[in-house]
């Protein structure tokens, strides 16, 4: 081969191998490249330069010796610092407060020790509570050195103390040691000593720090603790000052006003906290803050029920202080919230929370009776309200409080005895299926005459066909009783009850017949589709009461009854489509 074309074969092979060598180290394939070299070709500024790792503290096993041989000597210190106590050098007062300068200062360590250093401040914090825990508990139970009162200082002073320390570098595992101890050892020496309300209040004041650092977003993933030791904490004393035999032997006094005011804190402490993330801060409601607002009011409100025989104005209180709640939790979702987006959630639940807290203070204010009537009023109001402004969720709680009313007064059991059963009117209080027809006719002439107008969602169509349902379920249930009293009052209290049962057949076909015809009457088809569950409830009823008559005759009565509905149901509803 000439040489020229072996020296150009030769280029060309040495381009090739650059080429290659450039692809390796632009995907990092290449494994023998010396680190800071470049392919032939490659300029200086285009070599990436290695950055120069920093080896960790706890990088191999043997790194982690020195970490544990300090903490070690962390505990020795704090048994010699026992054994001068325990020897007369330093009085039991003085050891504990110098055990707990000793272990804060474990705490600044730990705080000082870089982030990167995880397991190395785990370990000082763990030192700190090692120092701590066991000092405070001995002081307090075998030593008597300080009250639990003290002991409860002394333990809210740590925690806080840990948080404070922890906070300009957000130090999870510093503040979660700080708040393990506090939480813990309280909860040792509640158990220990049986004085309940000192290590109450310092949980429920850690759960107010906690909860104010949450308002500035810090320590979120540790509210569930605190919360769950305050919670607990305010349903033991509750359990134990509520009880039948009262708050047992060896147990310190609690007194109602200050069990009272726990339960009050505890309410007012998630409360105010959601308030300020959700309204001032503009954070949308977590599933913690949902779920521990209304257990802290059901054990805040439940709890203070209970104490009801010490003090009958309790329940009075405490029903206003709901309804309160109930209209500020309506007027921050409706004024406030109730623009849609980001904003959804926080609605939903507000408006939620008001109709819940208006339940309840309504009925811890009154009877059932009255209660039912109080139902009704703002059964009709949230009705009338949201279709003036065109509030879905306003009539959807309307037709809750309708739905409530009704079973509080008993309207809907009466009308389900004098269709389904063999009730005989009137059977009880007439007033209350009397005046659950007229609310729920109210309710539903209200929600569709305000809506006319607009096209129904899906939501606001069931929402018509629920409250016409219920409408027809107490006019039937009237009229069926009407009926059978008639029967009886022209045949005599004897005459035979299978009459009565045909009667009743008569009603549910009579109004599945009225339900078609109206649908198309009017436009109204929450009406046709009430039509085929009355004809089900029709079919339930012969199969269930009427064949089990011994009257051959009101059996033939109530079988053409029923089949005459079913033939002419279909004509009149085509008839009704045609037209």
């Amino acid at each position: 081969m000439p040489q020229p074309e072996w020296d150009a074969l030769v280029e060309e092979v040495r381009d090739l191998r650059g080429r290659v060598a450039r692809i390796e180290m632009a995907t990092g394939m290449s494994a023998h490249a010396a680190p800071g070299a470049a392919p032939p070709g490659w300029d200086a500024a285009e070599r990436a330069p290695a950055a120069p790792e920093t080896p960790g503290i706890l990088e191999s096993p043997s790194s982690l010796l020195p970490v544990l041989g300090r903490a070690l000597l962390g505990l020795a210190g704090a048994f010699l610092l026992r054994a001068l106590t325990e020897g007369g050098t330093f009085s039991p007062r003085m050891g504990v407060a110098v055990g707990l300068v000793y272990a804060m200062l474990w705490l600044v360590w730990a705080a000082r020790t870089p982030a990167a250093h995880r397991l190395e401040a785990a370990l000082h914090g763990l030192t700190s509570v090692l120092v701590l825990s066991p000092l405070l508990f001995e002081a307090t139970t075998r030593l008597h050195a300080i009250s639990t009162w003290t002991a409860g200082a002394l333990l809210l002073t740590f925690t806080l103390f840990g948080l404070a320390v922890s906070w300009r570098k957000d130090l999870l595992i510093v503040s979660t040691f700080a708040t393990l101890a506090g939480l813990g050892t309280s909860a040792a020496l509640l158990l220990a000593t049986h004085d309940v309300l000192p290590f109450t209040l310092v949980f429920l004041a850690i759960a107010l720090a906690m909860e104010v650092s949450a308002c500035l977003n810090h320590w979120l993933s540790e509210r569930w603790l605190t919360a769950t030791a305050a919670d607990l904490a305010v349903l033991l004393a509750t359990w134990l000052v509520a009880g039948e035999r009262g708050l047992p032997e060896g147990y310190a006094a609690i007194p109602h006003a200050a069990l009272l005011g726990a339960q009050v804190a505890l309410l007012s402490i998630y409360l105010s906290s959601t308030i300020v993330r959700t309204l001032l801060r503009g954070f949308t409601f977590t599933w913690f803050e949902t779920a521990q607002c209304a257990l802290a009011f059901l054990i805040s409100v439940g709890g203070g029920l209970q104490l009801t025989n010490g003090d009958a104005r309790v329940a009075p209180a405490l029903g206003l202080l709901a309804l309160l709640c109930a209209a500020a939790c309506y007027l921050v979702s409706f004024l406030m919230l109730d623009r849609g987006g980001e904003h959804g959630r926080n609605f939903h639940t507000y408006s939620t929370f008001g109709i819940l807290l208006a339940v309840a203070g309504s009925r811890i204010l009154l009877s059932g009776a009255a209660a039912a009537v109080a139902w009704s009023v703002l059964a009709v109001a949230a009705i009338w309200v949201g279709g003036i402004f065109l509030r879905l969720t306003l009539k959807v709680h309307g037709a809750i409080f309708l739905l409530l009313a009704l079973t509080a007064s008993s309207a809907l059991e009466q009308a389900a005895g004098l269709l389904l059963g063999s009730r005989t009117w009137p059977g009880g209080a007439p007033w209350a299926i009397w005046s659950g027809a007229l609310t729920a006719s109210l309710c539903y002439a209200i929600g569709t005459r305000h809506a006319a107008a607009v096209t129904p969602s899906w939501s606001s169509r069931t929402l018509r066909i629920l409250v016409a349902g219920t409408a027809v379920w107490l006019a039937a249930g009237i009229f069926a009783g009407l009926l059978t009293a008639g029967y009886h009052l022209l045949f005599g209290a004897e005459a035979t009850h299978a009459y009565c049962a045909t009667l009743r057949t008569l009603v549910l076909s009579a109004t599945a017949l009225l339900l078609a015809w109206a649908a198309g009457r009017w436009d109204r088809q929450e009406f046709g589709r009430l039509v085929y569950p009355v004809m089900a409830l029709g079919a339930y009823r012969m199969i269930g009461v009427d064949l089990q008559q011994d009257r051959t005759a009101a059996l033939f009565l109530s079988l053409l009854l029923y089949g005459a509905a079913l033939i002419l149901l279909p004509r009149l509803i085509r008839a009704q489509a045609a037209a």
